[in-house]
């Protein structure tokens, strides 16, 4: 796991190299305050599937490499850390998760308005809910776009 970060990138738009010139936005790819992981899959994982530390690992190393499709109701499935950016179509492929900052294409259950609290869904693996009082799991993102359910732009709020 990264330990420190170093760079700051502050700029919100760019040059256009091509022939139209002019300037063009900055994605938030270059965002500094987003934070990616690499973990090793022990399923398939798909693009914007909330993953969780798979506890269900001998070794306590492998617990904090290891992620699965995050579960909250499954015990060794709930410690949720990230959304993945990158596919893994097989257990023992790399997985990337963002751990904190924006992300694009979140699965999500249900409709929800910008600013909403987003927790780990308990009835969908690998999905992010609308948060409830009472809900097992805490808040996990914030939604930062309105969306109807399917995918969305969320704020993931890191978890450790």
């Amino acid at each position: 796991m990264a330990t420190q970060n170093i760079i700051q990138y502050l700029e919100t738009s760019q040059y256009n190299a091509l022939p139209s010139g002019g300037t063009v936005p900055v994605g938030i790819e270059a965002m500094n305050r987003r934070q990616i992981e690499t973990f090793i899959a022990s399923e398939a994982i798909a693009v914007g599937d909330t993953v969780a530390l798979d506890f269900s690992k001998a070794g306590s190393g492998d617990k904090g490499i290891f992620v699965v499709k995050c579960d909250d109701n499954t015990a060794t499935k709930k410690c949720a850390v990230g959304v993945a950016i990158s596919a893994a179509t097989a257990a023992g492929d790399t997985v990337d998760a963002v751990i904190a900052g924006m992300v694009d294409n979140a699965k999500v259950a249900g409709a929800t308005a910008v600013g909403s609290s987003m927790a780990v869904s308990a009835a969908t693996v690998g999905e992010l809910a609308l948060y409830v009082a009472g809900d097992t799991l805490p808040v996990f993102a914030i939604a930062a776009t309105a969306h109807a359910g399917g995918t969305a732009t969320v704020f993931v709020l890191k978890q450790f």
